[in-house]
């Protein structure tokens, strides 16, 4: 009768006792890899956050890293210092859909608050600049007509802190040329829409023209 063989059955048991370092696949080792997140420039970051509040953004033509505003109070002929103080963009917008002609707007990402403020160029009646303040005037909407005699003007003032030399001089500029850039377009328009006007009263006749024809004759 052939004997047991207990003692390798016990090597064996021995053996297994102890833990067996297992070697990680390549698999395994890729697994838990990430990525590097693409990085993006300072330009990308900023339109990102104009476009979280003026979508039509296009592009930054210009950047004023700090800007406080300002009202005139026209009773006591003094400024009246706002909540509103942050970096001032000068941007580009998408082309209106009406007529195809380039927008600019100015904003103020307020470091104070959460109203930022946003302007478009086209609806700014005046631009001046002088040593201390970039004035910019508008129509006021308080219950008169826009463009009538005795329309009251409300005024703001920018003071542009200049970081570099150039800093304010280069901002009113560019905010000037876009101003008088659209001026121009809106005298375009504006004469379109009489021409078009003129071409329709050949074809509708009021009855205040009517009773005025009748008195000539």
């Amino acid at each position: 009768m052939t004997p047991r063989k207990t003692r390798q059955r016990h090597q064996n048991s021995a053996s297994q006792s102890h833990p067996v370092a297992v070697q990680a696949s390549d698999y395994e080792s890729e697994a838990f890899y990430t990525p590097p997140l693409p990085t993006r420039s300072n330009t990308e970051l900023n339109l990102s956050v104009l476009r979280r509040y003026q979508p039509s953004v296009q592009s930054i033509l210009s950047i004023a890293p700090s800007a406080q505003v300002y009202t005139y109070l026209p009773e006591t002929t003094s400024w009246n210092k706002t909540e509103i103080e942050g970096t001032l963009f000068v941007c580009q917008l998408t082309p209106s859909t009406l007529t195809g002609t380039a927008q600019s707007s100015i904003v103020v990402l307020n470091r104070r608050g959460l109203d930022n403020l946003i302007i478009d160029v086209s609806n700014i009646e005046n631009v001046e600049i002088t040593e201390q303040f970039l004035m910019l005037g508008f129509q006021s909407s308080g219950g008169e007509e826009k463009g009538t005699e005795g329309a009251s003007m409300k005024t703001l003032g920018f003071y542009i802190h200049a970081d570099k030399h150039d800093t304010r001089e280069v901002n009113c500029r560019l905010i000037k040329e876009k101003w008088e850039e659209s001026m121009r377009t809106r005298s375009r328009d504006e004469e379109s829409t009489v021409v078009q006007d003129q071409a329709s009263m050949g074809r509708r006749l009021s009855l205040t023209d009517l009773f005025g024809q009748q008195g000539l004759q």
